[in-house]
């Protein structure tokens, strides 16, 4: 997969305009590989990184920040793992990767595919702001990266399917349904009698998967479902939204990291939850500007779920959390997550960057 930099974007630009050329080289650089292609999530936040880092260590740091060279829907991603592993080995400095490609390094990180384990962004907020989440997130230095934060670049999933709403477990029974690919994405929608097919991230199979009849419903978000091809064209309902999130992680190389000056390493680690906490505000925003123009505009129908068809989804799936995705994600784990309290508010995004 090819790279380009800087980002593709005229706000990126901007503001690079607006700062005055550095009076010495810089003494570190990093070279942060972005893999998604939706950089409509992740823009405003990469550019408040560089920014931030590069002002806030006088020069001495010099962020290149490299996406692919399309972020055209029709494009092919740059897979996850090859993203962790030039970090890993030092190719590059940082990257950023979904948590359903980090689990096959960590496998805790597949908890965020676990089905109704969040109650929602709020919890979700508390659990990337406080202690369970930074034990995370440290966790993957035994991995071979050092993580700096999560954001969503995606957020709250579903699944849309063809006249066909999903209420119950017994709805999934006999679907064939587009799944990320994660051992445990996999495992929940086997249990409750549905065929798992896996997708990877590449988003542009999904269409051609559908008219071949190899699938006939698909886990998404509302961003995504917009955006790929002619979904929305082939898939009129939602259901099960919020059931699971697609989230991501930025990280870096320990080795460049450690040999950072302390005050370096502590401003790239809290740059990088700042920008985490921008690029989720943007992802819960466009996720429901989306839905209201596809459910308001386009006539996509939301199945809603009652706190009666919740408890079945619960009861249903003990079995498979007991006998895989507590295996895989760790128990201990689990119930530390299922405990976090509710953040107190939503992330927001600086007042200067909605400007723009």
């Amino acid at each position: 997969m090819k790279y380009h930099a800087p980002v593709v974007a005229s706000l990126l630009v901007a503001v690079l305009a607006g700062q005055a050329a550095p009076v010495h080289a810089a003494k570190y650089k990093i070279s942060w590989l972005l893999g998604h292609k939706n950089l409509d999530y992740f823009e405003e936040a990469a550019v408040k990184f560089k920014e931030a880092v590069e002002k806030g260590s006088g020069g001495e740091i010099q962020v290149e920040i490299k996406t692919q060279v399309s972020d055209e829907p029709g494009q092919a991603s740059a897979p996850g793992h090859e993203i962790a592993n030039k970090v890993a080995s030092g190719e590059a400095e940082m990257g950023h990767s979904f948590t359903d490609v980090l689990g096959s390094l960590d496998p805790r990180m597949y908890a965020f595919d676990a089905p109704y384990l969040f109650r929602g962004y709020r919890h979700l907020e508390g659990v990337f702001e406080g202690p369970v989440g930074s034990e995370m997130l440290d966790g993957l230095r035994a991995h071979g990266v050092v993580g700096l934060s999560f954001t969503y670049s995606g957020g709250a999933r579903g699944i849309a399917t063809r006249g066909r709403e999903l209420r119950g477990p017994e709805d999934l029974k006999g679907l064939k349904v587009a799944v990320f690919g994660s051992t445990v994405n996999e495992a929940w929608v086997k249990a409750l009698g549905a065929e798992a097919v896996p997708f990877g991230h590449r988003l542009e199979t999904l269409v051609p998967l559908t008219r071949e009849r190899a699938i006939d419903s698909v886990v998404t978000t509302w961003r995504d479902f917009d955006r790929h091809g002619e979904l929305a064209k082939e898939y009129d309902t939602v259901s099960l939204m919020g059931s699971t999130y697609l989230v991501s992680v930025t990280y870096v190389n320990p080795k460049f990291f450690d040999s950072l000056p302390k005050k370096y390493q502590e401003l790239l680690t809290t740059a990088s939850r700042q920008a985490g906490r921008i690029e989720r505000a943007r992802s819960i925003q466009l996720n429901e500007s989306t839905k209201r123009g596809m459910t308001e505009d386009r006539g996509i129908r939301v199945a809603r779920q009652s706190q009666a068809d919740l408890r079945r989804f619960a009861e249903a799936l003990k079995p498979v959390y007991q006998s895989s995705i507590e295996a895989a994600v760790g128990k201990d784990l689990l119930e530390k997550l299922r405990g976090v309290a509710d953040g107190p508010e939503f992330p927001s995004v600086p007042p200067e960057l909605v400007k723009r």
